[in-house]
């Protein structure tokens, strides 16, 4: 062939070289209905969420009963031969708001968290919210790419998802660790699903979401859109059990989610009886907060207040 002509061909190549290596690993992720059984769990909606476990995976665990997807059987992971230990406790650690996608940098943090948390008596895991695309997994359901997406079918998801979680690991409570946006899914998740989980830790969270929204706005010069997705936790409170132990904490030097909005919430949970505690941590601001080393010792607070 003559030279010239190897000019296309060679262009041809080389936008397919292109293609393959510059995509992003989010968009070359799989889908959540593709993962191993423990990589994924049905949502309670006809879908499912990716699952990043913390630790060791026990070597007999099956799939469950979850979605089906072809010949493939997605859910989570189930007993075996009897041989399961059993957890007391099944920790969820549930991410912030990413505009739809995380990088392997932000699963790595959290993985980092969860190995703080583990312990003989339970197990950690991570769970990727609703329509996120990330290099573990992509779940399913809808992300606004603006963040607007607390929406009532999302925390429903995550609800079905924690309920899907306790049913498979045989755990007696279930303990969340949410930060930002995910502090904020936790708390709601308490309010409109109670009994779903038994306990939170709030980092960071945006608990009063229209005020917050209107801080965040005039920080940014008065520029974005308002929020009209995403529901509020602060109206959820009367719906969450009372003597469900509630830890919300928020840097002293964040300027994000200021301390303020996560006491509005705090003070209406606790009028209703719900255990709840405000915290402001000295030093840290809002991405800190996920390094803060007081994270496993309020965590084995909230266990330790649950009942045996």
């Amino acid at each position: 062939m003559a030279r010239g002509g190897m000019r296309p061909l060679m262009a041809i190549l080389a936008g397919w070289i292109c293609l393959l290596l510059c995509v992003p690993a989010q968009v070359l992720a799989q889908s959540c209905t593709q993962l191993p059984p423990h990589r994924s769990v049905p949502d309670g909606r006809s879908g499912c969420l990716a699952v990043v476990p913390v630790g060791r995976v026990p070597s007999d665990l099956g799939p469950a009963p979850g979605v089906m997807s072809g010949t493939q059987h997605v859910g989570a992971a189930m007993p075996g031969n009897g041989s399961y230990a059993e957890p007391r406790v099944l920790v969820v650690m549930i991410h912030g708001d990413r505009t739809g996608t995380l990088e392997q940098r932000h699963i790595d943090r959290w993985v980092e968290v969860g190995r703080t948390l583990q312990a003989d008596d339970r197990r950690v895991l991570f769970i990727v919210r609703p329509g996120y695309r990330t290099p573990s997994g992509n779940s399913s359901g809808w992300a606004n790419p603006r963040d607007d997406d607390y929406t009532a079918e999302n925390v429903d998801r995550v609800a079905g998802a924690l309920s899907s979680l306790r049913h498979t690991h045989r755990a007696r409570h279930v303990v969340l660790v949410g930060h930002s946006g995910g502090a904020a899914l936790a708390a709601l998740v308490l309010g409109r699903h109670p009994g779903v989980a038994d306990a939170a830790l709030l980092l960071g969270c945006p608990c009063d979401v229209p005020p917050w929204r209107d801080h965040r706005n005039m920080q940014r010069g008065g520029g974005d859109r308002p929020w009209t997705s995403s529901l509020n936790p602060l109206s959820f409170v009367h719906g969450i059990p009372p003597g469900t132990p509630v830890l919300a904490a928020t840097g002293s030097q964040d300027d994000n989610t200021l301390p303020r909005f996560q006491q509005r919430w705090v003070e209406a949970a606790a009028s209703r009886g719900v255990r709840a505690q405000a915290e402001e941590v000295p030093g840290h601001d809002h991405g800190s907060i996920l390094r803060w080393g007081g994270v496993p010792h309020r965590v084995q607070m909230l266990i330790d207040a649950l009942p045996p």
